[in-house]
């Protein structure tokens, strides 16, 4: 007999009764495969539950905490490669993570469904940078003007007598009667308005 802390000693004729039972029942009906032992570690989870706080955005990486653990140490780090997370939950909030290798990765997080509105169609249009302050013309009138005088003279030897003759030549002016005060644009802009919208719904992680 051993005593404690020695190893286990198996005579031959042990061994060999052992071996024959493992081979019956490798052999029986419905085992299709021979028995193995391997090592289960009951500390071993790839899928928790937990709950977070904060942004969260791709590629990142946050401390999450498990759900319904109170022992420590109760976190993990896990890396976001799924989730564009930009807004702070309100409160912790529930996710789940798995890990694949050594490494924990997010993986689900609850969704829920809003409504908005999309713009469907843009146009371009131009609008005014800057004003300034000017006179304008309120009234116009035309007015003839004399531009030239030619002048004549004849001479009329029976009656001893001279006539003496004029030619005006004229043209026509436009002269500004009144003003007014207004405002001009000093400066302009394009810019793309909203041309068309509709409503349609989206996931978002949370409202």
């Amino acid at each position: 007999m051993s005593t404690p802390g020695d190893p286990t000693q198996f005579t031959r004729e042990s061994a060999e009764r052992i071996a024959n039972v493992v081979r019956a029942a490798e052999l029986a009906v419905p085992v299709s495969r021979a028995l193995t032992f391997d090592r289960i570690d009951p500390q071993r989870k790839v899928f928790r539950v937990c709950t977070f706080t904060g942004a969260w955005s791709i590629g990142s990486e946050k401390t999450v905490t498990f759900r319904n653990v109170t022992s420590t140490p109760n976190t993990v780090s896990a890396v976001n490669l799924f989730f564009p997370i930009s807004a702070a939950p309100p409160s912790a909030a529930n996710c789940a993570v798995a890990k694949d290798g050594g490494q924990w990765y997010l993986v689900d997080v609850p969704f829920v469904e809003a409504t908005a509105v999309f713009v469907s169609q843009t146009q371009s249009v131009t609008y005014v940078t800057g004003t300034s302050a000017g006179t304008t013309i309120a009234g116009v009138e035309t007015r003839n003007y004399v531009t030239d005088v030619a002048i004549s003279a004849s001479l009329n030897t029976s009656s001893c007598t001279i006539t003496v003759g004029k030619t005006l030549t004229t043209a026509a002016a436009s002269f500004v009667t009144g003003t007014a005060s207004a405002v001009f644009a000093s400066g302009t802009a394009t810019a793309s308005v909203i041309a068309g919208t509709y409503t349609a719904a989206y996931i978002k992680a949370w409202r």
